[in-house]
């Protein structure tokens, strides 16, 4: 456990907004907006018999932002329409807090204060529905959002509302390949548009060079989740049970063998290491292990989903967010 010289204990965020944002609601996912913006999507936090009466689009969703600066809320809310959605950032050509879901059509509420709304990656998936992209994940590189999918659809936003395809080289898959579900992305990473990595699916595993994707050769057939690509331009990825590989193109080393029964969801570089996270752990590659991060000397325990941005770390489980700046781990929300 986290002692108390170790963090400030103080929950951030005050009685009244946990209550009036948080408070029976899940926290699902987290996104940094700026040092001091963070967004979240929240799910609302339902018994399990009613729950198994609803498809997921059913469930209400929330897409709500924490100004840590100012103690500061904002919030959108959805009573249905958004099935297992995700949240990411677009910077690029302003900056946005974008909620997407697995409808065909992409839909997708893109909100800041100076415009908010609906707009669709993939409009033509409502006709024809294998021309559109079932949405896993949203990344920012370069500025510039990314709705990364199954079956190798990346898609990239270009302006508020406009979504090109991003995928020339990619074959087009047959339906038993599809019915496998062997292809297909679950994360994308890289400094910019001329050296980014997709992973996911069996081993499957893609460079994109600024103009068409190239497969790499890549060792092993297991199912893959996370890629980070290092400063120092090396590709981290991780796997099943949680194994770690490292390197680039078409020269891959696994470096660390996981035990866990389920895959990392995120992996980001942070403070000059690996930060890894899924639903049970946090642990970091120092560079010669795969371990449970310490601060000054005891184990810092936190779960579910991560991100990194601008020096700033943040970690949202199902009901607590913690950030670290590199010195001091922060608690910004607890139940009361």
């Amino acid at each position: 456990m986290v002692s108390d010289a170790n963090i400030n204990h103080k929950t951030l965020i005050s009685k009244l907004d946990w209550e009036k944002r948080f408070k029976g609601w899940i926290i699902k996912n987290c996104a940094i907006r700026t040092k001091s913006l963070i967004s979240f999507v929240l799910r609302k936090d339902l018994p399990d018999f009613e729950l198994n009466k609803l498809f997921d689009g059913e469930v209400p969703t929330r897409c709500t932002s924490f100004d840590t600066e100012n103690n500061l809320l904002g919030s959108s809310g959805f009573d249905t329409g958004f099935s297992f959605p995700q949240v990411g950032i677009s910077r690029k050509p302003i900056t946005q807090t974008l909620m997407t879901t697995r409808w065909r059509t992409g839909a997708t509420w893109a909100v800041s204060a100076e415009n908010k709304g609906i707009e669709e990656i993939t409009p033509i998936g409502n006709t024809d529905p294998s021309k559109g992209i079932v949405t896993l994940k949203l990344k920012c590189i370069d500025g510039w959002a990314y709705a990364v999918g199954m079956f190798r659809k990346i898609y990239k936003r270009v302006d508020i509302g406009h979504w090109e395809k991003v995928m020339d080289g990619f074959p087009q898959l047959s339906p038993e390949q599809i019915e496998k579900g062997r292809y297909g992305f679950n994360d994308l990473d890289g400094p910019n548009e001329s050296n980014m990595y997709a992973v996911g699916g069996h081993g499957d595993v893609w460079r994109y060079d600024g103009t068409r994707w190239h497969q790499c050769d890549f060792p092993s057939n297991e199912q893959l989740n996370t890629v980070t690509v290092a400063p120092t331009g090396e590709v981290y990825i991780s796997g099943e049970g949680g194994n770690l590989w490292v390197g680039e193109k078409n020269s891959w080393k696994k470096i660390a063998k996981g035990f866990s029964s389920v895959l990392f969801n995120d992996s980001v570089w942070f403070n000059n290491q690996l930060w890894l996270c899924s639903g049970y752990q946090l642990k970091v590659w120092d560079g010669k292990e795969l371990k449970t991060p310490q601060h000054n000397g005891e184990l810092i325990t936190y779960n579910g989903h991560m991100d990194a941005y601008d020096g700033l770390l943040v970690v949202a489980s199902n009901y607590e967010v913690h950030a670290f700046d590199g010195n001091e781990w922060q608690c910004l929300v607890a139940p009361y």
